[in-house]
């Protein structure tokens, strides 16, 4: 039975693009990004973790994830609860809803719509 629920998960996957772990990689990566805006981990790490799994990506997704690349960066120069911080004034909201809609098609079996 298990051996089933995989193969069909991997062939499920297989259509769309992107293995489990692949998505699984990328939605971690983004994480640490999402982390790195509010000063929990250092954004050079993030960018990294994200770096190392952009070359996966489909070519819709990629801009998306340079996007929040940039509102992370944007954050840096700003405290947490500042009213010009990405997370006040939307930015941060848009951009990752961006990402988790162009990525949602290829990682079906993860809940993207939050």
């Amino acid at each position: 039975m298990s051996t089933a629920l995989l193969a069909g998960a991997t062939t499920s996957s297989a259509n769309n693009g992107m293995s489990e772990d692949q998505c699984l990689a990328v939605i971690m990566a983004m994480s640490k990004l999402e982390i790195s805006m509010i000063g929990k981990a250092p954004l050079d790490e993030a960018t990294a973790a994200l770096a190392d799994v952009q070359p996966t990506l489909p070519a819709n997704v990629t801009p998306t994830v340079d996007d929040l690349i940039a509102v992370a960066e944007e954050a840096q120069e700003f405290e947490t609860g500042d009213p010009q911080h990405p997370m006040a004034t939307g930015a941060f909201q848009t951009a990752s809803r961006n990402y988790r809609e162009a990525l949602a098609p290829y990682c079906p079996s993860f809940d993207l719509n939050y």
